[in-house]
């Protein structure tokens, strides 16, 4: 599939700005409604054809985080709404792994919306924490803060390693993978230490 959208995407921003920059926000959105869909490498390429000049770096930026973030709130909402119907429907049976969902309950009895944040770096999850926080009712501002933070690191990174590693696919990929595990032990740490400290706080209190 990315062997013909990369071309296409290059062929708009050459052409037509303003077709490249409505492609590239729905290609956020079909990111995270679709999770089959290469989504990251577009975003990757986004950075690359940034750096040519081709395109305003900071409308392109924007409205690939506002594609990202609108369609994280609407599937958190609609998860929410319908609860288990959403999860029983073919289609999220047949494009997501609904065994995970269950299993995910029990993070957001831990850490809150800081699942959100963590499952976004760990491939297959982004998707599913975000139809989990629906279904199992986590706070609306938790939430759309969660969603937020971890859409703009998400779309940072990727947007960065385009721009620094130009059209080589296979190191851009390399990139991602090396750079989303750091960020991922980075999170992990910061919440490995925001429990602790609330853990602290919660015994001094009962004390």
């Amino acid at each position: 599939m990315e062997s013909s959208i990369l071309p296409f995407a290059e062929s708009i921003a050459n052409t037509n700005p303003l077709l490249a920059y409505i492609f590239f926000f729905l290609n956020s959105v079909i990111q995270v409604l679709f999770p089959p869909y290469p989504g990251d490498s577009v975003v990757i390429f986004e950075g690359y054809l940034s750096s040519r000049g081709l395109l305003n770096t900071p409308l392109l930026f924007l409205l690939t985080y506002a594609g990202t973030f609108l369609s994280s709130v609407f599937l958190y909402i609609l998860s929410q709404r319908l609860g288990e119907k959403l999860v029983e429907t073919k289609f999220i049976k047949k494009y997501f792994d609904t065994k995970k969902i269950y299993k995910l309950e029990n993070w957001f009895n831990k850490y809150g919306g800081i699942a959100i944040l963590i499952n976004r770096f760990i491939p297959g999850l982004g998707s599913l924490t975000l139809i989990g926080a629906g279904l199992f009712k986590l706070k609306p501002i938790s939430a759309i803060i969660s969603i937020s933070i971890s859409s703009l690191l998400h779309n940072i990174l990727l947007f960065m390693a385009g721009r620094l590693t130009g059209d080589n696919m296979l190191l851009l990929q390399q990139f991602v993978g090396e750079y989303k595990k750091l960020i991922l032990s980075g999170i992990l740490l910061i919440s490995g230490i925001y429990i602790y400290l609330k853990y602290i706080h919660i015994k001094n209190e009962q004390d």
